[in-house]
Protein backbone atom coordinates (compact mmCIF):
# COMPACT_ATOMS: atom_id res chain seq x y z
CA UNK A 1 0.00 0.00 0.00
CA UNK A 2 1.23 3.48 -0.84
CA UNK A 3 1.18 6.28 1.68
CA UNK A 4 -1.85 7.81 -0.03
CA UNK A 5 -3.75 4.52 0.03
CA UNK A 6 -3.01 4.17 3.74
CA UNK A 7 -4.13 7.73 4.43
CA UNK A 8 -7.34 7.21 2.45
CA UNK A 9 -8.14 3.99 4.31
CA UNK A 10 -7.64 5.78 7.62
CA UNK A 11 -9.73 8.76 6.44
CA UNK A 12 -12.56 6.34 5.64
CA UNK A 13 -12.41 5.36 9.33
CA UNK A 14 -12.63 9.06 10.33
CA UNK A 15 -9.06 9.08 11.66
CA UNK A 16 -8.37 12.75 12.45
CA UNK A 17 -4.60 12.41 12.03
CA UNK A 18 -5.05 10.90 8.55
CA UNK A 19 -7.54 13.64 7.65
CA UNK A 20 -5.01 16.28 8.72
CA UNK A 21 -2.36 14.55 6.63
CA UNK A 22 -4.61 14.46 3.58
CA UNK A 23 -5.51 18.10 4.13
CA UNK A 24 -1.84 19.09 4.30
CA UNK A 25 -1.10 17.07 1.17
CA UNK A 26 -3.93 18.48 -0.96
CA UNK A 27 -4.63 21.96 0.43
CA UNK A 28 -2.13 23.88 -1.76
CA UNK A 29 -3.37 22.24 -4.95
CA UNK A 30 -7.05 22.59 -4.10
CA UNK A 31 -6.59 26.19 -3.03
CA UNK A 32 -5.04 26.80 -6.46
CA UNK A 33 -8.16 25.38 -8.11
CA UNK A 34 -10.43 27.51 -5.92
CA UNK A 35 -8.39 30.67 -6.55
CA UNK A 36 -8.91 30.25 -10.30
CA UNK A 37 -12.66 30.56 -9.81
CA UNK A 38 -13.17 32.91 -6.89
CA UNK A 39 -12.63 36.66 -6.82
CA UNK A 40 -10.51 36.80 -3.70
CA UNK A 41 -8.42 34.61 -1.44
CA UNK A 42 -10.90 34.61 1.46
CA UNK A 43 -13.66 33.27 -0.79
CA UNK A 44 -11.28 30.70 -2.24
CA UNK A 45 -10.27 29.52 1.22
CA UNK A 46 -13.94 29.18 2.23
CA UNK A 47 -14.62 27.13 -0.89
CA UNK A 48 -11.55 24.99 -0.17
CA UNK A 49 -12.83 24.29 3.35
CA UNK A 50 -16.23 23.30 1.92
CA UNK A 51 -14.39 21.08 -0.54
CA UNK A 52 -12.64 19.21 2.26
CA UNK A 53 -15.93 18.74 4.10
CA UNK A 54 -17.32 17.14 0.94
CA UNK A 55 -14.19 15.04 0.43
CA UNK A 56 -14.28 13.67 3.98
CA UNK A 57 -18.06 13.15 3.86
CA UNK A 58 -17.91 11.29 0.54
CA UNK A 59 -14.50 9.62 0.75
CA UNK A 60 -16.10 6.18 0.99
CA UNK A 61 -17.51 6.70 -2.51
CA UNK A 62 -13.96 6.89 -3.93
CA UNK A 63 -13.34 3.30 -5.00
CA UNK A 64 -9.65 3.64 -5.77
CA UNK A 65 -10.10 3.55 -9.51
CA UNK A 66 -8.67 6.63 -11.13
CA UNK A 67 -6.63 9.38 -9.61
CA UNK A 68 -7.65 10.56 -6.13
CA UNK A 69 -6.16 14.01 -6.65
CA UNK A 70 -8.19 14.40 -9.84
CA UNK A 71 -11.31 13.32 -7.94
CA UNK A 72 -10.59 15.90 -5.23
CA UNK A 73 -9.95 18.64 -7.82
CA UNK A 74 -13.30 17.87 -9.46
CA UNK A 75 -14.98 18.31 -6.09
CA UNK A 76 -13.15 21.64 -5.64
CA UNK A 77 -14.22 22.81 -9.09
CA UNK A 78 -17.84 21.80 -8.52
CA UNK A 79 -17.85 23.40 -5.06
CA UNK A 80 -16.53 26.65 -6.51
CA UNK A 81 -19.19 26.61 -9.24
CA UNK A 82 -21.89 26.02 -6.64
CA UNK A 83 -20.61 28.95 -4.56
CA UNK A 84 -20.60 31.21 -7.61
CA UNK A 85 -24.12 30.16 -8.57
CA UNK A 86 -25.40 30.77 -5.02
CA UNK A 87 -24.06 34.31 -5.14
CA UNK A 88 -25.37 34.83 -8.69
CA UNK A 89 -21.87 35.75 -9.76
CA UNK A 90 -21.80 33.80 -13.00
CA UNK A 91 -23.12 35.99 -15.73
CA UNK A 92 -22.28 36.06 -19.37
CA UNK A 93 -21.61 39.02 -21.58
CA UNK A 94 -24.24 39.22 -24.30
CA UNK A 95 -23.77 42.47 -26.19
CA UNK A 96 -20.04 42.75 -26.55
CA UNK A 97 -18.15 43.77 -29.59
CA UNK A 98 -15.87 40.93 -30.40
CA UNK A 99 -12.30 41.77 -29.66
CA UNK A 100 -10.04 41.72 -32.68
CA UNK A 101 -8.05 38.56 -33.18
CA UNK A 102 -4.71 39.01 -31.46
CA UNK A 103 -1.62 37.02 -32.32
CA UNK A 104 1.63 36.82 -30.40
CA UNK A 105 5.06 36.51 -31.90
CA UNK A 106 7.26 33.65 -30.72
CA UNK A 107 9.41 36.16 -28.80
CA UNK A 108 6.34 37.56 -27.05
CA UNK A 109 5.17 34.07 -26.14
CA UNK A 110 8.50 33.33 -24.49
CA UNK A 111 8.23 36.50 -22.39
CA UNK A 112 4.96 35.48 -20.76
CA UNK A 113 5.21 34.07 -17.27
CA UNK A 114 2.49 31.93 -15.70
CA UNK A 115 2.03 34.62 -13.04
CA UNK A 116 1.39 37.27 -15.68
CA UNK A 117 -1.13 35.05 -17.44
CA UNK A 118 -2.87 34.24 -14.14
CA UNK A 119 -2.94 37.94 -13.26
CA UNK A 120 -4.70 38.64 -16.55
CA UNK A 121 -7.06 35.68 -15.98
CA UNK A 122 -8.04 37.12 -12.60
CA UNK A 123 -8.86 40.45 -14.26
CA UNK A 124 -11.46 38.82 -16.51
CA UNK A 125 -15.16 38.98 -15.66
CA UNK A 126 -16.18 35.95 -13.59
CA UNK A 127 -18.17 34.36 -16.44
CA UNK A 128 -15.20 34.46 -18.77
CA UNK A 129 -12.84 33.19 -16.09
CA UNK A 130 -15.22 30.34 -15.28
CA UNK A 131 -15.51 29.23 -18.91
CA UNK A 132 -11.73 29.33 -19.43
CA UNK A 133 -11.15 27.37 -16.22
CA UNK A 134 -13.68 24.71 -17.11
CA UNK A 135 -12.57 24.33 -20.72
CA UNK A 136 -8.79 24.74 -20.52
CA UNK A 137 -7.87 23.85 -16.96
CA UNK A 138 -10.48 21.24 -16.07
CA UNK A 139 -10.76 19.99 -19.67
CA UNK A 140 -14.55 19.81 -19.72
CA UNK A 141 -16.25 19.66 -23.10
CA UNK A 142 -18.64 22.43 -24.09
CA UNK A 143 -21.50 19.97 -23.59
CA UNK A 144 -20.35 19.31 -20.01
CA UNK A 145 -19.88 23.04 -19.34
CA UNK A 146 -23.37 23.73 -20.69
CA UNK A 147 -24.82 21.14 -18.34
CA UNK A 148 -22.87 22.40 -15.31
CA UNK A 149 -23.76 26.04 -15.88
CA UNK A 150 -27.28 25.48 -17.21
CA UNK A 151 -26.52 27.21 -20.50
CA UNK A 152 -26.59 26.04 -24.09
CA UNK A 153 -23.57 24.45 -25.70
CA UNK A 154 -23.43 27.30 -28.23
CA UNK A 155 -23.35 29.83 -25.37
CA UNK A 156 -20.42 27.93 -23.87
CA UNK A 157 -18.58 28.01 -27.20
CA UNK A 158 -19.24 31.68 -27.88
CA UNK A 159 -18.37 32.75 -24.33
CA UNK A 160 -15.14 30.74 -24.51
CA UNK A 161 -14.22 32.45 -27.79
CA UNK A 162 -14.94 35.87 -26.29
CA UNK A 163 -13.12 35.00 -23.06
CA UNK A 164 -10.08 33.82 -24.96
CA UNK A 165 -10.00 37.01 -27.02
CA UNK A 166 -10.45 39.19 -23.93
CA UNK A 167 -7.63 37.32 -22.18
CA UNK A 168 -5.32 37.75 -25.16
CA UNK A 169 -6.12 41.47 -25.25
CA UNK A 170 -5.31 41.83 -21.54
CA UNK A 171 -2.03 39.95 -21.99
CA UNK A 172 -1.08 42.14 -24.95
CA UNK A 173 -1.83 45.30 -22.93
CA UNK A 174 0.22 43.98 -20.00
CA UNK A 175 3.14 43.25 -22.32
CA UNK A 176 2.94 46.75 -23.79
CA UNK A 177 2.95 48.25 -20.29
CA UNK A 178 6.04 46.21 -19.42
CA UNK A 179 7.77 47.48 -22.58
CA UNK A 180 6.98 51.08 -21.59
CA UNK A 181 8.47 50.47 -18.14
CA UNK A 182 11.66 49.09 -19.67
CA UNK A 183 12.05 52.09 -22.02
Amino acid sequence: MTDLETILEQCKKNNAKAQAGLYNMLAPKLLGVCLRYMEDRDEAEDVMQDTFVKIFTNIRSFKGTGNFEGWAKRIASNTALTALKKKNKIYFERNLELVENIDFSEEEQQQLSINEIMSCMNALPIGYRTIINLFLMEEFSHAEIAEKLNITESTSRSQYARARQALMKLIKIKMQQEEVKKA
